[in-house]
């Protein structure tokens, strides 16, 4: 979705008449309209589902990261994250300190980080 939004916004912004009113080689059937609507055209740049099978990488993948955590705690913290909640509402949730839900988010990104060449 960020993606799809940076595109339309680049593309929005290729359109002003300063840029040559839309004369430039990104020219869109969406970029004659003009609208307040930030997702205007949003359908152009992804479709409204994912395929199956980019659905069945992404379960792949979370499976994958989900296992790499090795802790239950650990996993519930990553889960409750994905699924917006805030730092001090997953602690509330396991009736910690929100300091250690931090922690935890972070020994999440540093097993989830690739490991850092030693030659970059």
């Amino acid at each position: 979705m960020l993606t799809a939004r940076k595109a339309l916004h680049m593309i929005r912004d290729e359109c002003r008449e300063k840029r040559g009113g839309g004369m430039s080689w990104m020219r869109t059937p969406s970029s004659d309209q003009r609208s307040e609507d930030p997702d205007a055209g949003l359908e152009q740049v992804i479709g409204a589902e994912p395929t199956p099978e980019f659905a069945a990488q992404v379960a792949e993948e979370c499976r994958r990261l989900l296992d790499l955590l090795g802790d239950d705690l650990l996993r519930i913290i990553a889960i409750s994250r994905i699924e917006g909640y805030s730092t001090e509402e997953i602690a509330a949730r396991l009736e910690c300190a929100p300091r250690t839900v931090e922690r935890k988010l972070q020994r999440i990104r540093g097993l989830w980080s690739p490991p850092r060449n030693s030659h970059d």
